[in-house]
């Protein structure tokens, strides 16, 4: 799965499901993502889902 950063992701697990994150970093397996609020969040790759057409 291609994770560009900028790009916006919305969570598909967890207790945060449904929301969207901006993501930062891709480490892998894992991925680094920004909430509103400015917290990173670290995030599996299959938890999330990538929003490509938004870009911030």
């Amino acid at each position: 799965m291609e994770l560009n950063p900028g790009w916006k992701a919305r969570s598909l697990a967890g207790n945060d499901k449904g929301k969207i994150y901006v993501i930062k970093e891709d480490c892998g397996e894992y991925a680094f993502l920004v909430r509103e609020d400015g917290e990173l969040l670290r995030k599996n790759k299959k938890h999330i889902q990538v929003i490509k057409n938004e870009r911030q």
